[in-house]
């Protein structure tokens, strides 16, 4: 009886083994990849010559488009607080009506109403809250 558990014993941890190493077998044929993706140059065109990159040409911004993108338009995009939207002529007529250029650029500096001084700009200058108020305003 002794003999049988003392064999027992001995078998137990080869059993073992061989389980663990069915597993891992198993584990690794689950996780394995499916395919393999292959990265190939495109053919060459006629002639051998590899075509020259497109440069794309940005447009010349406008005096005061900067400023407008990076602080105005959270606001005057889409005329949160009663802001006149950008380029809208019914928002700007009355205002226009009232005020020229410079009195528009006076009240954008000082602020109104929910509008803080410079808007969301502190660290502009006169002559940028111009430019922008100018860029704002409808093209006529």
């Amino acid at each position: 009886m002794r003999f049988r558990i003392l064999i027992w014993l001995a078998m137990l941890p080869i059993s073992l083994y061989a389980v663990s190493d069915f597993d891992r077998d198993q584990i690794q044929q689950r996780i394995s990849p499916v395919g393999q993706v292959r990265v190939q140059e495109p053919p060459l065109p006629a002639g051998g010559q590899v075509p020259a990159p497109e440069v794309k040409q940005e447009e010349p911004k406008v005096a005061g488009q900067d400023t407008y993108e990076k602080y105005c338009m959270v606001c005057h995009g889409t005329g949160v607080a009663g802001a006149p939207k950008f380029r809208v002529e019914e928002d700007w007529k009355a205002r226009l009506a009232k005020q020229d250029i410079a009195s528009l650029t006076a009240t954008a500096i000082t602020g109104l109403n929910a509008m803080p001084p410079k808007g969301t700009c502190a660290d502009c200058s006169d002559e940028e809250i111009k430019a922008a108020v100018q860029y704002m305003v409808p093209q006529s």
